[in-house]
């Protein structure tokens, strides 16, 4: 069991680096010509992953896990159609989506690394939860956009804050993997 979860969640990681990545990557080499196409782009991305995970619900056992994705593409469809509908203040609209985003994938991997990580017995692997708390103050940073003045400035710092993010998601790989046990002795073993 814990073995499919860590299977999961290395597919998981190694996707969500890669799109991060690539995604961060355009964010910073983006010129200010196409920074309203891209955000327009992003609007209509997010209704189609919507649309997705809505017709994989469809075609579901409609277990309760199934319903919560569901709940979840609701949400992603509301997000890209106020992306679309409120495309005149569209950076304040994607400062906030990639904020929240940030701070939810910081989340995410604190709890990878209590729950696998810490288990694993790796030294070191506090480093990935103080990782995941930079990561959410600046998911924060971003929503709060104090620093931004202009949209080309803050296309920039989202895209520096999501490198950074798939940099973090490239070490929750790494370190949620587990140590093979020499003992030979069960996980659950008192020592």
């Amino acid at each position: 069991m814990l073995f499919e979860s860590l299977d999961k969640i290395k597919r998981n990681s190694i996707f969500s680096a890669i799109l991060l990545m690539a995604l961060g990557g355009v964010m910073l080499l983006c010129p200010e010509a196409y920074i309203a196409s891209f955000t327009m782009g992003v609007g209509y991305l997010l209704v189609i992953i919507a649309m997705v995970m809505m017709l994989d619900f469809f075609t579901s056992k409609k277990s309760l896990m199934d319903y919560i994705w569901f709940v979840v593409a609701l949400l992603i469809m509301i997000m890209g159609g106020y992306v679309l509908v409120f495309s005149d203040n569209i950076m304040t609209v994607i400062s906030r989506l990639f904020g929240v985003l940030l701070v939810l994938d910081g989340g995410r991997t604190i709890f990878h690394a209590y729950a696998y990580a810490r288990r694993s017995e790796r030294k070191g692997w506090w480093i990935l939860v103080i990782l995941s708390v930079l990561l959410m103050i600046a998911g924060v940073g971003v929503f709060m956009n104090p620093f931004f003045s202009t949209p080309p400035v803050l296309m920039k710092g989202i895209g520096g804050t999501v490198l950074f993010a798939s940099i973090i998601s490239a070490i929750r790989l790494i370190w949620t993997w587990p140590l093979r046990n020499t003992n030979g002795g069960d996980e659950n073993e008192e020592a």
